[in-house]
């Protein structure tokens, strides 16, 4: 399992709404749900409603981080609008991407050991993202004795 989905929702999204839009990034983004280790999102959000739902819905774990951690996080399309609202300028990014370093992401340059492999995309009261934690050792392709081919 090497994907964590972010999800960013508002107080009036439903589980429909998330899982929906979770699945039409995973068809388009050709991403295999059984490579989702969780789904992340910001505290406010996990304890009831869509997300929390979604998560059951679709059977994944769900990990919840606080504010502060996710506003910590570089992410490619901060919104200050969201920063306004809740405290940090990203919580699908930032939670796919931070949740994917706390699972094992390992120290890279700088993009940490992770990689968005789904900025964010979003409905009416729903955002979803989709980071990739990048294996230690990462298998070699090509004929034995032909590495890094």
């Amino acid at each position: 399992m090497t994907l964590v989905v972010g999800v960013g929702a508002s107080s009036r999204a439903d589980a429909r709404e998330i899982a929906g839009l979770i699945g039409s990034v995973g068809a388009r983004g050709d991403l295999r749900g059984d490579d989702v280790a969780c789904l992340a999102t910001v505290e406010a959000r996990a304890g009831a409603g869509g997300v929390r739902d979604a998560a059951g819905m679709l059977g994944f774990h769900l990990v919840a981080y606080p504010v502060g951690v996710l506003a910590q996080v570089a992410v490619p399309n901060p919104a200050e609008g969201v920063r306004a609202r809740t405290g940090t300028a990203s919580v699908a990014e930032a939670a796919a991407l931070h949740g994917a370093r706390a699972l094992g992401g390992r120290p890279h340059d700088t993009c940490g050991g992770v990689r968005l492999v789904v900025e964010k995309r979003a409905t009416a009261r729903a955002t979803v993202a989709v980071a990739r934690i990048i294996p230690a050792n990462p298998p070699v392709t090509g004929e034995p004795g032909a590495a890094g081919s």
